[in-house]
């Protein structure tokens, strides 16, 4: 399994970042993209703002993200006026980590759930005292069509399957979404593996409406049905379609 065609991110000062594709058509957009779907991700102690997206992009991933546990560490400043006092009470961990990282390393990483949130994001990106950050492609694109979809269908339940993502319709998950981040040709698409499944899930019964969800670029643009021989006595539907990612460029 090679990184560059499996994960996204930094180590130390390489970067690995997807082909141009769409509109991401530079590395300061595919830098952006990174921070906007690494929210996905690490939303529960990190969260790059729009701004901090648009303006950390032109320094390489590592840059950005020393700066943004920078912005999260407790530093007090002098100011002007009064200012309401504020407790703060990491745990033994969270300050060891800390400490670690403004001495320029981290010697071991410390898994523990009650961190800090800065805690938590350096002890995420150092392995081996390397300063890194790689995530499967396929998990960002999931975590994104899944936030995605939570908001379209607020008034449903969705569910997250693993391996896909479940539209709960009346009594049962009458809608299954799979999704896998490559590059789609609508005269030749590579979409074996997600139809396999498909095919599986309604042969079971489970479902009868499944969408293979894949990454917009120019020559995918619009849904494409699919139609398979052996489920021709079945009701049934099959379709690709393209989810794109320019939400996360526009202001």
């Amino acid at each position: 399994m090679s990184i560059e065609n499996n994960f996204i991110g930094f180590s130390n000062n390489l970067e690995y970042l997807p082909k141009d594709f769409d509109e991401f058509n530079s590395i300061y957009r595919l830098r952006q993209l990174f921070l906007g779907l690494s929210n996905n991700i690490l939303k529960s102690y990190c969260n790059f703002s729009k701004y901090e997206q648009r303006k950390l992009s032109i320094f390489p991933l590592n840059k950005a993200f020393s700066y943004k546990i920078k912005s999260m560490l407790p530093i007090s400043f002098i100011k002007s006026k009064k200012a309401t006092s504020m407790k703060f009470n990491p745990c033994s961990n969270s300050t060891n980590i800390i400490n670690s990282y403004l001495n320029n390393g981290i010697s071991g990483v410390i898994s523990a759930t009650n961190l800090i949130p800065v805690a938590k994001l350096i002890s995420v990106c150092f392995v081996q005292n390397c300063f890194q950050l790689l995530i499967d492609k396929d998990l960002l694109f999931h975590e994104f069509v899944l936030d995605k979809i939570k908001k379209l269908h607020g008034n449903r339940k969705v569910i997250d399957l693993g391996d896909s993502i479940g539209i709960k319709v009346q009594n049962s998950i009458g809608i299954k979404v799979y999704t896998s981040w490559k590059h789609i040709e609508t005269t030749k698409p590579n979409i074996k593996s997600e139809l396999d499944n498909a095919i599986k899930s309604i042969k079971k019964g489970e479902f009868y409406q499944i969408y293979l969800a894949y990454p917009k670029n120019k020559q995918f643009t619009k849904h494409i049905p699919v139609y398979v021989d052996e489920l021709k006595n079945r009701e049934y539907q099959i379709k690709a379609i393209p989810y794109s990612f320019r939400s996360i460029i526009k202001n």
